[in-house]
């Protein structure tokens, strides 16, 4: 999530202008060259498997005349017979029909420019009303803190004026982002891997036996093994001569020893945990330093002594892999086109990260140089879609209608009758042909792009996962959609119906990609099963597990930079714990 700037924004629709055909047969090709060396089958490279642009096609047309139509057959491989199918040889005879199907249904067409709502009925239910924090609010004391820290003269300037404004270089609230770059300096995290740390908590996991006894060491501590130097004895005997006057006795029996050459095997070291994606994942958190607030963009844990704000970190305790196996690429306001294809990326604190590759290029790197292995799975995560829509400053834009004050002068408020009931903020939100009795005469226009943008949104997630496990078939690889909640002190309570229903259609795209990426996974001969978007959570109430900060200075550039509405610590927990019990275990305890 987080705010995106307004020249993000017309670059990612520079780049759907080509087609998200294109940037689809793009990345799939390069996948293909992966697939080879990985090792698959020679079907996995060959020509014989649908594209991802044939497939989404194939699966719409098909979907008009399934029972229940795109929905339906999104659950059919979800939760219904096709979901547990991990190749193309165990599938059954109507799973196999029906992806045939999907196939030539597809050929030779491009990746759909939309896709329908596969939201259907969402909760209606106006929330009790939850009162703004009164203590997040622009004050003297805070601008004081301000300058005492060093934010720019300029910005001081402003707020203390009469009343208060935000230079345009500051405004992030609309979609906005100022400041100067600021250099990333050790916030990218490095490819090159470390030996395996010996001060985590490790899992159980497979063991490794050196010569001699039996010394049993966990694959994530890294131990010198005992190696135990047997004597074994070779006796060497003189034969008894005998003669009728005289008997030689035997010699003395003589005992050499001999050292044998004694090898050891080093254990393994312990899969990897990879993230990519937006803000969800990246850390993005405002924390409060008295009176003043500042706002990380990017913080996804180093270690013990920084772990971080992201949940993706809380994953990686749960499934124990050691903080130097943990590689999180993940950038605050990333859209999936982002994800793919931006290098150098600027976050909206002003910090440039991913100079050298883009956070797909990362991923893709360490996963192929660290391959998984049977029972300890890389697990590779993934959040993105939301930024590739404005629905940032739509949320925003109703923000701003409910808390006024600065906010509400800088960000723009939506029209009055859009909050006047559940029904017309809806009509404002996504549109009504027919109009609205408070609204101007006339169709109401959709104030969100998330329809238009249906498309790319699917492709994009189709892309980044089959980047994902083409780099490494044994991953698991995990899309975790969007959370909702309900009771949120800064939104309207009459828009809470469309806010969730804006969630829920957004998570229906990007399991319509991920269902793209498991069939054709499936036609390359891969395990699609492997490959899942999960953990589609409500939280009521809201603020028990998400940030509601909105007053709050980005770091590095002093923008404004709300914490709002990224996940706090409960709900940082709440979304590692679900992904958590999505990953198979093996029997020796780690990821199958």
């Amino acid at each position: 999530m987080s705010g995106n700037p307004s020249r993000r924004q017309t670059r990612r629709h520079r780049l759907f202008t080509f087609g998200t055909a294109g940037v689809v047969a793009a990345l799939v090709a390069a996948s293909l060259v992966l697939l080879g060396h990985n090792g698959l089958t020679a079907r996995a490279a060959g020509p014989s498997g649908p594209s991802a642009d044939e497939v989404a096609a194939g699966a719409v047309a098909f979907g008009q005349s399934y029972p229940g139509g795109l929905s339906a057959l999104l659950n059919l491989f979800d939760t219904g017979e096709c979901a547990g199918v991990q190749s193309n040889q165990n599938a059954s005879q109507q799973c196999q029909s029906i992806l045939n199907q999907i196939a030539a249904l597809g050929s030779g067409q491009q990746f759909p420019g939309g896709v329908e709502d596969l939201a259907g009925n969402t909760d209606q239910t106006v929330p009790a009303d939850q009162p703004p924090d009164s203590s997040d609010q622009l004050t003297p004391e805070m601008i004081d803190e301000m300058a005492a820290a060093g934010a720019p003269p300029d910005l001081i300037a402003a707020l203390r004026a009469d009343p208060p404004e935000l230079p345009p270089a500051y405004n992030t609230l609309p979609g906005h982002q100022g400041g100067s770059a600021q250099p990333s300096g050790s916030s990218t995290p490095s490819t090159t891997l470390a030996p395996p740390s010996t001060t985590s908590t490790p899992p159980t996991g497979p063991t490794t036996t050196t010569a001699g006894p039996t010394t049993t060491t966990s694959t994530t501590v890294t131990t010198t093994p005992t190696t135990i130097t047997t004597t074994p004895t070779t006796s060497t005997t003189t034969p008894t001569t005998t003669t009728p006057t005289t008997t030689t006795p035997t010699s003395p029996t003589t005992t050499t020893t001999t050292t044998p050459t004694t090898s050891t095997t080093d254990p393994p070291p312990p899969p990897l945990l990879v993230a990519v994606g937006d803000s969800v994942t990246s850390g993005h958190e405002a924390r409060a330093g008295g009176v003043l607030w500042r706002t990380t963009c990017d913080d996804p844990g180093t270690g013990p002594a920084t772990p971080g704000s992201s949940w993706a970190g809380n994953l990686r305790a749960l499934i124990g892999v050691p903080w130097n196996r943990y590689f999180n690429f993940a950038h605050s306001g990333s859209a999936t086109t982002d994800v793919l294809a931006t290098s150098p990326y600027t976050n909206p604190c002003g910090v440039v990260s991913q100079a050298a590759r883009t956070q797909i290029a990362d991923a893709v790197r360490v996963l192929a140089a660290n391959p998984s292995r049977p029972g300890a799975a890389n697990v590779a995560v993934v959040t993105a879609g939301i930024n590739d829509t404005n629905w940032t400053a739509v949320a925003t834009q109703l923000v701003a209608r409910r808390i006024g004050g600065i906010i509400g002068r800088l960000a723009g408020q939506a029209p009055a009758w859009a909050v006047a009931n559940p029904g017309a903020c809806t009509d404002w939100a996504f549109g009504n042909p027919r109009g609205n009795p408070g609204a101007p005469p006339g169709a109401v226009l959709p104030a969100w792009n998330g329809v238009a943008a249906s498309g790319g949104i699917a492709a994009g997630a189709a892309s980044i996962a089959l980047n994902l496990i083409a780099a490494d078939p044994g991953a698991q690889v995990r899309h975790l959609l969007y959370y909702r909640w309900v009771g949120d002190p800064n939104l309207p309570n009459v828009c809470n119906p469309a806010a969730i229903r804006a969630a829920t259609m957004m998570n229906g795209w990007i399991s319509f990609g991920i269902l793209v990426a498991k069939i054709v996974w499936w036609f390359l001969g891969g395990n699609p099963a492997r490959i899942q978007a999960v953990c589609q959570q409500l939280w009521n109430p809201g603020p028990g597990f998400i940030q509601t900060r909105l007053i709050s200075w980005g770091i590095a550039n002093w923008a404004l930079i709300p914490g709002y509405p990224h996940p706090n610590a409960a709900g940082r927990g709440s979304l590692a714990g679900c992904v958590n019990g999505t990953l198979p275990r093996a029997a020796g305890g780690g990821i199958a």
